[in-house]
């Protein structure tokens, strides 16, 4: 008798809001109109944008390649292998005239189904040459909103080269914080540009909370550890120390800029130990020419015992070769910091744009790693030259193809290899 009941209500209560859907038909009226109740967040105003990027390759390197020592490959190293490894969607609206806002996500290692948040940012522009963002974005180190992104014109390789690879952070470095953007203009073209963020900083709290000050250490073959930011990028701060990064670039003429950008802070949950960055840059994006050219260096400070084992005076060496010590100028060195640096050149010229194809651009990189620099037997300096092209069927569409051989100071080590990849944005 109850549930009769129950259905009873259920139906006087369908005819009764059906009729006032007879009486509204033919009128166009909002949700909120119908029940008047005003939504909990958005704005209709509001010019609501979603972009996408996918992209998928083919690996085949050697078992030594990409991995986080020099003489240790990756997990997709030694094999080919085809890998959809990335796709971003942006939903981003213009609320006003002056603001903007995003929310972007990575579909992270899509064979794994994961997916990780890389911008949330809200963003303050009163006019084309201030910008004001809070939250989630590109901290002002390096040039990772111009060189990130597969779909850039500075991206020239699917492979990032070891500026970020392993200096900075190949998938990326997002960081929570201030971000301010300006830029003076001097006459018709020159003009100065400064970016400054205060943010949280490296730090790592997701394997415990004194795990990132503990990697930066050579492994058995005397092979420093290269990776520092494989698990530096957090959610939120670990310490009280925020970091500080400033960029100032000169563009003399259209399409040219250099400049240099800094960063330091401390990185542990102590307070004790700093990581110093120093990125310089120089880039050409013409018509047809592309330049992209990058110094990098990280200096972090670690603790002692990351250099205590079977060596003498707190020395580290080759268990196999008793003789094979690490010798440094200073030997004050290997107790105060790890300084790392690597630098490129890189370059393509498109042909073929006024045809029925978009482009087909030659384009080739030279670079250059030191991953240790007070090791003075060079265990990890390599040098490396690709060569490859882009091609661009149609806009919003790019193929990559590039071939990498790579020379070794110390010791010749299984790293060279090739790699195909696809690009699609919309």
């Amino acid at each position: 008798m109850k549930t009769f009941t129950t259905y009873r209500i259920y139906a006087i209560a369908m005819l009764f809001f059906g009729m006032i859907a007879i009486n509204v038909q033919g009128q166009e009226l909002d949700l909120e109109d119908i029940i008047e109740v005003e939504l909990d967040y958005g704005s209709k105003d509001a010019r609501i944008e979603t972009h996408v990027y996918l992209n998928s390759a083919l690996w085949n390197f050697e078992d030594q390649f990409l991995g986080k020592f020099a003489n240790e490959g990756g997990s997709m190293s030694g094999y080919p292998l085809f890998i959809n490894y990335s796709g971003y969607v942006s939903i981003s609206g213009y609320i006003s005239r002056t603001l903007f806002a995003e929310a972007e996500f990575e579909l992270y290692k899509g064979q794994k189904g994961e997916f990780k948040v890389t911008r949330l940012r809200a963003v303050w522009s009163p006019n084309e040459n201030f910008r004001m963002t809070l939250g989630r974005d590109f901290p002002a180190i390096g040039l990772q909103d111009k060189v990130y992104y597969p779909t850039s014109q500075y991206r020239l390789f699917a492979i990032a080269p070891y500026a970020y690879y392993q200096i900075l952070r190949a998938t990326g470095w997002w960081d929570a914080g201030i971000h301010l953007h300006g830029v003076l203009p001097i006459g018709d073209d020159m003009k100065l540009i400064g970016d400054i963020s205060l943010i949280n900083g490296p730090g790592d709290q997701h394997k415990g909370d004194h795990y990132l000050e503990g990697v930066m250490k050579p492994n058995s073959q005397g092979y420093m550890f290269e990776n520092f930011h494989s698990n530096a990028r957090q959610p939120w701060d670990n310490n009280k120390s925020k970091n500080i990064a400033a960029r100032l670039a000169f563009s003399p003429i259209e399409n040219l800029e250099f400049g240099a950008s800094y960063m330091t802070g401390k990185y542990d949950v102590d307070d004790k130990y700093n990581a110093e960055y120093i990125f310089g840059h120089l880039l050409y994006g013409g018509d047809r020419l592309t330049i992209a050219c990058e110094y990098s260096q990280l200096a972090v400070q670690v603790p002692d015992s990351n250099f205590y084992g079977p060596g003498v005076n707190g020395g580290f060496f080759d268990d196999t070769d008793p003789n094979n010590i690490i010798a440094v100028d200073n030997p004050n060195a290997l107790d105060a910091e790890v300084t790392q640096y690597s630098w490129y050149v890189s370059g393509g010229y498109k042909f073929f744009q006024d045809t029925k194809i978009n482009y087909l651009e030659p384009v080739v990189r030279y670079e250059v790693m030191d991953s240790w620099k007070a090791d003075a037997m060079n265990r990890g300096d390599r040098s490396a030259f690709w060569v490859g092209f882009r091609f661009s069927p149609q806009k919003h569409w790019v193929f990559k193809g590039a071939y990498l051989v790579q020379t070794e100071t110390y010791q010749d080590l299984a790293n060279d290899g090739f790699v195909l990849e696809m690009v699609v944005d919309f």
